[in-house]
């Protein structure tokens, strides 16, 4: 198993033919900013996956797919399945499967289950998101997890990747933030950027005194 990453996809791929559903998948969290251009390191890999639509979804699909894929991987592999947190102040509340490897060869691999709207929709605004290997998730929807998730690391993805974004990938990402409460957030984390000398909040390089 050379590749943990592949090997995963191509069994989510096999679990939605079995369920004769469609799969939206892509590669988020620290991998995600490291294909979008950003040095940094990170010790897992997470993605985002959905089955289905909403007129045609698996009830307790993370566990339905958890079982799934502790069935392929059986002996080689550790799979725990973690049911959306019902703790109002826990910022991510998605269902999780975290896949980690005994011999510790691999990344741990952790699979968030689509809990929002506008992240089924970062999905859909992808090329490829149903087939094929997976890519990176849209920057503006990235930006969106990071500033719910509100850790240092998060924050700091945030006002790296304003500065390689778009016009109009920022507004979006603008728009994002307003409707999952977090505008101020993205305000106080540009803003920080600017002191320390990194951006301005529309990702534009500071200016510098001579």
């Amino acid at each position: 198993m050379k590749n943990l990453l592949k090997t995963i996809t191509e069994y989510i791929d096999s679990f939605a033919r079995r369920e004769n559903i469609n799969r939206l998948a892509a590669i988020i969290g620290g991998e995600a900013v490291i294909l979008h251009g950003i040095p940094r390191t990170t010790l897992d890999i997470d993605i985002l996956v959905f089955c289905g639509d909403k007129e045609n979804y698996i009830s307790d699909f993370g566990k339905s797919l958890g079982t799934f894929l502790e069935q392929q991987l059986r002996d080689r592999f550790e799979v725990k399945v973690f049911e959306a947190s019902k703790d109002p102040f826990d910022p991510l509340r998605h269902d999780l499967i975290i896949i980690t490897d005994s011999e510790k060869r691999f990344k741990k691999l952790d699979i968030l289950i689509a809990n929002y709207e506008w992240e089924l929709e970062g999905l859909k605004s992808m090329p490829s998101p149903h087939a094929g290997s997976l890519q990176a998730y849209p920057k503006p929807y990235l930006v969106g997890m990071k500033l719910m998730a509100g850790g240092a690391q998060d924050e700091e993805d945030v006002r790296n990747l304003f500065f390689i974004m778009s016009e109009s990938e920022k507004e979006k990402a603008w728009k994002l933030a307003r409707l999952i409460r977090r505008d101020k957030n993205l305000s106080r984390i540009l803003a920080e950027g600017r002191r320390t000398g990194k951006s301005d909040e529309n990702g534009a390089p500071p200016l510098k005194l001579l």
